[in-house]
């Protein structure tokens, strides 16, 4: 027992450390980035940055499930804090380059930052899914499902707090801060999971690897619960997208200063995580019981039909701050519950593959439709004036409504694929399969 709850306890300090370093840090990129390159163009940003995440995660399909999720998860790490030093140095040199030739390298920076963090996000994810058992998961991760919250919230009150005295790239160096203590936090993890059985043997040769990558494609084709999972994930990413494309507007329309609209990010970010991390503290588990998982999917597409609608006939900035308190409160609970129990209901021989596949790779295929959808609208605007603000809630609405239908239908492919892994699985597999069953067999009485 003292063994179980040292392991919890460290996962939930990565998952903290990890996310109050985001919650500091990307206010002040964020901010950074309006201001340097401006709203407009924050559409070939956020289409850049879905396709670094698509290429980074595409390449570690071959990796996962052979190599030890705890050296990808330190070694994005290290990747990651080289990344976070190199745009600080870009920032203080700014003068030393041209215009064009700064901000298209603060944009391939940016891109790495948004990228990069995917990789140990997921892979700390698929260590998570592969300690804990779904019934011990649904107990276990509504609490871990905490430390995000925790982590944003604390993030956004360092963000709220260190642009009133310091520059905003202060907060670049809080991100740097945490990560680094993030490292430290895996060695001793590493040392506590020695005694769990795992799938790290690796196996480095090249037919291997590329082996390895099929099997994850070959699964994935077959599953159509892996499938529909594409379709919530890409829908994601792209209304996403869409609602940080429309708050970035408002924000630059309310908030002359980086700063100003930094501290404001920071403020913001702490209200709404300390709401989820009410529910997620009171509620997370007693949801999980009486939702059960595959009904978890509908909630967070139907919030967003409901924020497009408001936002399309109230414009402005109060309603997309409602809108994304919405998606933030529904996102890291019933959502994320959902999300993280559904992996363990696949193959623990295919589980990262599909995991990353689906969070690494499929998932930013949304933010690329997302993009381009912008950035067609803007070029369609320069020919034929409109109001962007006025259209883009409906072309959210439409992406929302494909994304509740996928989220219906999910309900009956999460019931197959436990079915197939209780026939096809290992030992444990099977146990995870039945555990799995009980919870929505539970939540149906």
């Amino acid at each position: 027992m003292r063994h179980l709850h040292r392991t919890v306890f460290l996962f939930w300090s990565v998952l903290f450390l990890i996310n109050i370093g985001h919650g500091a840090g990307w206010a002040g990129v964020y901010s950074i980035l309006i201001k340097k390159i401006g709203s407009e163009t924050l559409a070939d940003f956020f289409l850049f940055s879905a396709l670094g995440g698509f290429v980074l995660n595409l390449c570690l399909m071959f990796f996962a499930d052979v190599l030890s999720n705890e050296k990808l998860v330190q070694l994005s790490f290290l990747t990651f804090i080289a990344i976070l030093i190199a745009t600080l140095a870009l920032l203080h040199a700014e003068q030393s380059f041209s215009a064009p030739v700064f901000t298209a390298s603060l944009i391939f920076l940016a891109v790495l930052i948004i990228s990069v963090p995917s990789v140990y996000i997921i892979q700390t994810w698929n260590l998570i899914n592969k300690t804990f058992s779904p019934k011990s998961g649904a107990r276990i991760y509504p609490f871990l499902a905490t430390a995000p919250l925790i982590g944003s919230m604390a993030g956004g009150a360092v963000a709220g707090v260190l642009p009133r005295f310091f520059t905003t790239e202060s907060l670049i160096v809080s991100w740097i801060s945490a990560i680094s203590f993030a490292v430290i936090v895996t060695f001793f993890l590493k040392r506590t999971l020695k005694p769990v059985a795992t799938n790290d043997t690796p196996r480095l040769s090249s037919r291997e690897l590329v082996q390895n990558f099929k099997d994850g494609f070959m699964h994935y084709r077959k599953s159509s619960f892996a499938l529909h999972l594409s379709v919530v994930f890409m829908s994601f990413w792209l209304v996403c997208t869409i609602v940080d494309f429309c708050y970035a507007r408002a924000l630059e329309k309310v908030y002359p200063t980086s700063e100003g609209m930094a501290s404001f990010y920071g403020k913001y970010t702490t209200i709404v995580n300390l709401s989820a991390l009410f529910v997620q503290l009171f509620l997370g588990a007693k949801l999980v019981k009486l939702i059960g998982v595959k009904d978890g999917f509908m909630f967070l597409p139907a919030s967003q039909i409901l924020g497009f609608v408001l936002l399309a006939f109230t414009p402005g900035l109060a309603p997309i701050v409602a809108m994304m308190f919405m998606q933030t409160l529904i996102g890291m609970s019933v959502q994320a519950n959902s999300v993280n129990v559904s992996f363990n209901v696949f193959a623990s021989t295919i589980r990262g593959k599909i995991r990353t596949l689906l969070e690494g790779v499929i998932n930013p295929l949304g933010g690329v439709v997302g993009s381009l959808t912008i950035i067609a609208l803007t070029k369609l605007r320069a020919q034929t004036p409109f109001p962007l603000e006025r259209v883009l809630p409906y072309t959210g609405l439409l992406f929302a409504g494909l994304w509740f239908y996928a989220a219906v239908k999910i309900r009956k492919s999460y019931m197959d694929e436990i079915a197939r892994t209780a026939e096809e699985g290992s030992i444990r597999d099977k146990s995870d399969a039945r555990e799995a069953l009980d919870i929505e067999n539970k939540t149906a009485e």
